[in-house]
């Protein structure tokens, strides 16, 4: 590895913490990366009382152009070397760390990374500001009120802090729990332990660009802790399966983000030529871009036609097959590795989801039916697709590689199969009829003739940022004369 760094410390109080708790990270072929500073529940609880107090009135006393300055500052060291345990460390460094360790391609990791001083361009910063404000002004930041329709209401946090169970995934998901103090919003930020380097690397920037130590901490912890992180709160975000939403579901303050079960409808009778040519590749990248780890890859295709299924079909699975299993520090890698033992565990689960109505529309492809390939100490899971019938169960699946299933209506209107999605991508030259999607409330994204794997920070990701961190409420400025005119 290129760089020397032998452990991962803790972000707590404005300064690097090795706990005596460690966990040794390993990377996808066994080999020994780092060992990673573990915060037992006694660092949560007393970081919260700290976050709460004195980082929520040190962010409140900043004003909005303070706390962009700061993050325009913290771009910039983003991409310097960085003293770690006075080891320096260099953006390429995280990067090789995150593809070690999670088996993502190293393209697809530096390009997330490179993502994050973009986000950090002061231009960028008050876009984002401005999308996330009820009357679209940075003013309100700072003033805490505002006017609509000639109604001036006030405009204030929910909470006094937030904690954030960051997931693994994607690097890039690391930014929606480190933008929380851009909204005045103190966090504590609970980084996964396979990947808490993005995050950990982007609040090391905040706090040396002058962002206050107490308005965030970076902690990773045993799972038993995420609940004390969320909870205890005032606000939490948690990343998790089904079973994590149904556990927070009645909770109003926190927000959970599950599995994205994301879609591409294929409106073949309503489709230009021009439009059908593009359709296969808008379906493809849903499917396969950054090796279909995000909640917003495509999982399910739906195509409404009869005319040419079977030639998209077997065109887009010849493309997804022809992917080649490469070392995730390859830069030509498309497919992420997995350990041996993970990667054979998920196989097995997915081929007994698996009966003999399902198809495997790659496997004539590769001239096989399996999809688990293990090359030189790695497992690949190959991009697959599998058409099936539209009530069958597994038409719903997501699995953290690019796995898509492929279903043509019958007894459905194409509509109804795509509920419960997070992002759709709707191919038609008909756009009005995407309006049905708009007012579906099962539906977050979207996205008309284009693919799902669409991610802008600005724009809402199942609701606007600061919808869940602040709340309006009814206020007046000249209280003194309206009673004397009532009287009068």
């Amino acid at each position: 590895m290129a760089t020397s760094l032998d452990s991962l410390p803790l972000l707590r109080n404005g300064e690097e913490y090795l706990s005596q708790s460690r966990k040794t990270l390993i990377g996808t072929k066994g080999e020994k990366l780092l060992d990673v500073a573990m915060a037992p529940e006694i660092h949560i609880q007393m970081s919260l009382p700290i976050n709460k107090k004195a980082g929520f009135s040190l962010l409140q006393d900043l004003s909005i152009d303070e706390i962009i300055d700061i993050y325009v500052e913290a771009g910039r060291i983003f991409t310097q070397d960085m003293l770690i345990n006075n080891i320096s460390t260099s953006l390429y460094d995280f990067a090789e760390l995150i593809t070690r360790s999670t088996g993502m391609p190293i393209s697809y990791v530096n390009n997330a990374l490179n993502m994050i001083p973009h986000v950090f361009k002061k231009r960028e910063l008050k876009r984002i500001l401005k999308a996330n404000s009820p009357t679209g002004s940075l003013d309100i930041y700072d003033n805490n009120f505002g006017v609509r329709g000639n109604t001036r209401f006030g405009w204030s946090p929910r909470g006094r802090n937030v904690g954030v169970a960051l997931p693994g995934n994607h690097p890039g998901v690391s930014l929606m729990g480190a933008l929380m103090p851009l909204f005045k919003m103190p966090a504590i930020l609970r980084a996964s332990s396979n990947e808490p380097f993005t995050s950990f690397r982007i609040c090391k920037s905040l706090w040396e660009a002058g962002l206050p130590p107490e308005s965030l901490f970076h902690f990773v912890t045993d799972h038993s802790v995420v609940d004390t992180i969320v909870r205890k709160s005032d606000l939490g975000v948690i990343f998790g399966s089904e079973w994590i939403l149904k556990a927070y579901e009645h909770n109003e303050n926190i927000k959970t983000y599950g599995p994205g079960k994301s879609k591409v409808l294929i409106d073949i009778e309503n489709m230009s030529p021009a439009l059908q040519e593009l359709s296969q590749e808008i379906a493809y990248r849903s499917i396969s871009l950054d090796g279909g780890r995000g909640c917003i890859n495509a999982s399910g295709i739906i195509y409404n036609g009869e005319d040419g299924y079977e030639e998209f079909r077997d065109n887009l699975a010849q493309k997804l097959a022809s992917a080649e299993p490469l070392d995730p520090m390859n830069p030509r890698a498309e497919i992420p590795a997995m350990n041996l033992d993970a990667a054979r565990g998920l196989y097995k689960f997915i081929k007994s989801r698996m009966n003999d109505k399902i198809t495997n529309i790659t496997a004539k492809f590769r001239d096989s039916e399996n999809f688990l390939v293990i090359k030189d100490d790695l497992a690949y899971l190959m991009p697959t697709l599998l058409e099936m019938e539209e009530e069958n169960t597994m038409r719903n699946d997501e699995y953290p590689f690019a796995f898509g299933t492929i279903t043509q209506p019958n007894d459905y209107y194409p509509e109804e199969l795509l509920e419960n999605s997070l992002s759709v991508g709707y191919l038609t030259d008909h756009p009005n009829k995407a309006k049905k999607l708009l007012r579906n409330p099962t539906i977050q994204k979207v996205f008309v003739n284009d693919q799902t794997f669409l991610m802008d920070i600005a724009a809402p990701h199942e609701g606007f940022n600061a919808e869940f961190l602040y709340r309006s409420k009814a206020t007046n400025y000249d209280g003194v004369n309206n009673f004397l005119k009532s009287n009068n």
